[in-house]
């Protein structure tokens, strides 16, 4: 048997209102709780446990028959509970989301803009992975934060078809990535002068457009297609990469129904770009990987049609 054992356990609530005119008031709570246990029969159990809190306020605003605007603001705090030997601590955040759209005439067509405050909390692993002896841990980890904007399309373009077209950009700070450090002589191997670990590497921008297209064919047959471009940019060093990221990405999807119980579907996914940091006689370096590809296929079968 494994000796890790992680758990996820949560609630969720959430009330709507629609009894303000031309409003859609939402209200949500959520508690989730991780969990990760390290069994080993030469050493005591370490036990790590993070519960994460989440009370949000959103309100959607028919301002006109084609236009509307969603607002919602939230509070989140993550408590580390248990940690093996590491202090307790907690960590909060305010995060934030204005979002306008137009539908342009009567064919559904949307038109919108983001903007957006984010903030994501480094997990249990973040902080605390020795990654199989590779890495050293963190606790001092912190939130990364981002301003965030986005402009899209998203609709029908034609009979059987719907697509969807972004830009997007992020301001990011205190940006989480793994990085090569320095160690004292076999921390992390034997022999070996360096280890992995996640640290906050300063202030980033990333820049991309994301293109999506799905495409019924027939009443058996639907292809769809997805690509990704993404410019990364560390805005405190330039000699400092940013990595594990492609820069280009595509997925394809071919799906076949023929009847009520049958599906088969088929995928590719490739992307190019991706850069990774490498430790070279203890001095940090970066390699850009080749360009791949993954097919997948998939068989589905229901016993039932209305399963």
């Amino acid at each position: 048997p494994s000796i890790y054992n992680d758990t996820s356990n949560g609630v969720a609530l959430e009330v709507a209102n629609y009894s303000l005119a031309s409003h859609e008031l939402r209200v949500s709570m959520q508690v989730k709780e991780d969990k990760h246990q390290d069994s080993n029969p030469l050493s005591v159990d370490k036990l790590y446990r993070d519960v994460t809190t989440s009370l949000a306020v959103e309100d959607t605003l028919a301002l006109a028959t084609d236009w509307r605007l969603r607002a919602g603001i939230s509070h989140d705090k993550r408590d580390a509970k248990e940690v093996y030997y590491w202090p307790l601590g907690s960590t909060s955040a305010i995060n934030g989301l204005l979002e306008l759209t137009h539908t342009l005439g009567t064919s559904g067509t949307e038109v919108y803009a983001i903007a957006s405050h984010k903030t994501r909390f480094p997990t249990i692993k973040d902080r605390y992975s020795a990654r199989m002896g590779r890495a050293l841990p963190n606790p001092d980890l912190r939130p990364e934060v981002a301003n965030h904007l986005e402009l899209g399309v998203r609709g029908a373009p034609w009979a059987g078809g719907r697509g969807q077209a972004t830009v997007c950009c992020s301001q990011i700070t205190d940006l989480m990535q793994t990085t090569i450090v320095t160690a004292p002589v076999g921390t992390c191997g034997k022999g070996i002068t360096t280890c992995e670990q996640a640290q906050n590497i300063g202030k980033a921008r990333n820049a991309g457009i994301e293109l999506s297209l799905q495409q019924a064919l027939n009443s058996q047959w639907a292809v769809g297609g997805a690509y990704t471009y993404l410019a990364r940019r560390n805005l405190i060093d330039d000699s400092v990469r940013l990595t594990d990221t492609p820069r280009h990405r595509l997925f394809a999807a071919l799906n076949w129904t023929p009847n009520d119980v049958w599906e088969l579907g088929s995928t590719l996914e490739v992307e190019q770009g991706r850069a990774v940091q490498l430790a070279s006689s203890g001095q940090p370096s970066y390699s850009e990987l080749s360009g791949f590809g993954i097919v997948g296929v998939k068989a589905t079968w229901k016993p039932r049609k209305d399963f």
